[in-house]
């Protein structure tokens, strides 16, 4: 009876896991992609502001329309909870994005995406240290440190003259990174209670309420954008945190945190790629190993768990044969 339950309850867990790997593969890639469009806007159209406010407010009235005609459940909330996701959408979206932002206009995307991507590590650190829910074994340490070094061989090409904070992104260059790590294990522990959507909406209302209060709307009307101007904001607010927001958090809902912040070292690859096709920017071949190593990194984390499955199975299926 204790194996045939085994037996079933493994293809279950494995196409969880798989579908959740998958999740997170199309959250890095569309966040990896705009990666590159981002910083093109920026520099040639559009102050960090504007680009930080655009992306979670209009996607928060996508969802907030579309919910209140198709679906009124997802709004419902414990009121013991509205200030967990108050914090999310302010410190763990609205800060992260534009502290890494303001990082890579004032010292360099390199360095930004450099410390930010340090943020696994803190969640690894958090997940099995303090609230104790993740196990950290020597496998799953050693492609941590494998993907963060590929990262940042990717990313500077393996020159430390890359590396560079100054002024206020000493401040803005760490704070990114704690944002980012406090976004992953608050979304988890978030989403043990509510659906993807109910997180979604919450959370997106919060950070636009937020940058309300920071640039109101006479503010943005003062501007006066064109028709193709607000397009591309709405282009650019659902390829870069609609789409990939929605697949991490439903992937973050099936992986353990510190698989999903190991995977998450895969955006800036993606990005430096999407970089070197969109923009024409270099690709050495440091950058290609690096990259390299960051993909097998993360490919043996998803067959880890597996593998060890497998082991497991078998030792057991030995002891019953004896």
């Amino acid at each position: 009876m204790t194996s045939d339950t085994a037996k079933t309850n493994i293809p279950i867990h494995r196409s969880h896991t798989l579908r959740g790997f998958i999740l997170l593969m199309i959250a890095v890639l569309f966040w990896g992609s705009s990666a590159p469009i981002g910083k093109y806007l920026i520099v040639t159209r559009f102050d960090t502001l504007i680009m930080a406010q655009t992306r979670t407010s209009l996607t928060f009235i996508l969802l907030l329309f579309f919910f209140l005609l198709s679906n009124r459940s997802v709004f419902k909330i414990n009121l013991s909870d509205l200030w967990k996701f108050g914090i999310l959408g302010v410190v763990g979206i609205s800060l992260t994005n534009y502290t890494y932002y303001f990082t890579a206009k004032e010292s360099s995307v390199a360095t930004a995406i450099l410390v930010q991507y340090s943020a696994p590590v803190w969640v690894v650190l958090y997940s099995v240290f303090v609230i104790k829910e993740d196990k950290l074994d020597r496998v799953t340490f050693f492609l941590l440190v494998l993907a963060l070094i590929g990262c940042y061989f990717a990313v500077t090409s393996g020159s430390m003259q890359s590396i560079n904070l100054k002024g206020w992104a000493i401040i803005t260059g760490p704070v990114s990174a704690f944002t980012f790590a406090y976004q992953i294990v608050a979304t988890k522990q978030l989403l043990k209670r509510y659906s993807v959507w109910t997180m979604l909406v919450y959370m997106f209302g919060f950070s636009a309420i937020f940058w309300l209060c920071i640039n109101p709307p006479w503010n943005i009307l003062a501007k006066n954008y064109t028709y193709d101007d607000w397009g591309i904001f709405w282009m650019f607010a659902i390829i870069s945190i609609l789409i990939p927001q929605t697949a991490f958090a439903s992937g973050l809902k099936l992986l353990d945190a510190s698989t999903v912040g190991i995977v998450s070292i895969l955006e800036p690859v993606i990005a430096i790629v999407a970089a070197f096709l969109i923009l024409g920017e270099s690709l050495s071949v440091v950058q290609m190993f690096g990259g390299v190593l960051v993909v097998v990194a993360v490919g043996l984390l998803q067959a880890h768990p597996r593998l060890m499955k497998k082991i497991k199975w078998k030792y057991v299926s030995s002891i019953k044969v004896e």
